[in-house]
């Protein structure tokens, strides 16, 4: 398990620049990275940590899995950045145990090489919020990862 943080992850605002409507408080693990691609996942994280956002990256299904179940109990959702082809555990089925396990716990992206309807359908059907495909646009990504860190909610 890698955990990459920063000193902007303790800063509250993502751009000060914006309006607070906009903000969005930052934690040491905004954003939860699970991609199989060692070197994919070090450029995302990279990019995210530099945008001021804490990820912890994990890079295969059973310890992705493990450490979701561990901070199920957060109030707050955690945005779940997710890789289809996992070793050990693919993300489909990762994402439908952690839903079923912990409702309302995460939300969850994917972003996958598989562009198939039937990938983003399942992805969607069991709540996904969106589903990129590879490669990705990492600005494009910054800019959504801002719209879904809005949408999480405190759990009660």
């Amino acid at each position: 398990m890698h955990l990459q943080t920063s000193q902007a992850d303790r800063a509250s605002p993502v751009d000060s620049g914006r309006s607070s409507e906009q903000r969005v408080p930052r934690t040491s693990r905004d954003i939860i990275l699970i991609e199989g691609d060692v070197e994919l996942g070090s450029m995302i994280s990279l990019a995210l940590t530099s945008a001021g956002y804490g990820v912890e990256v994990h890079n295969s299904g059973p310890e992705g899995i493990e450490a979701l179940l561990a901070l199920s109990t957060d109030p707050l959702q955690r945005l779940v950045l997710l890789a289809v082809d996992l070793p050990g555990l693919d993300g489909h089925t990762l994402q439908e145990q952690v839903v079923r396990a912990c409702p309302g716990a995460f939300i969850f992206a994917f972003l996958s090489a598989r562009g198939g309807d039937a990938d983003q359908i399942r992805a969607y059907t069991a709540g996904a919020l969106d589903y990129m495909v590879k490669p990705v646009s990492i600005p494009v990504l910054l800019a959504k990862v801002q719209v879904w860190l809005n949408l999480r909610s405190r759990r009660k």
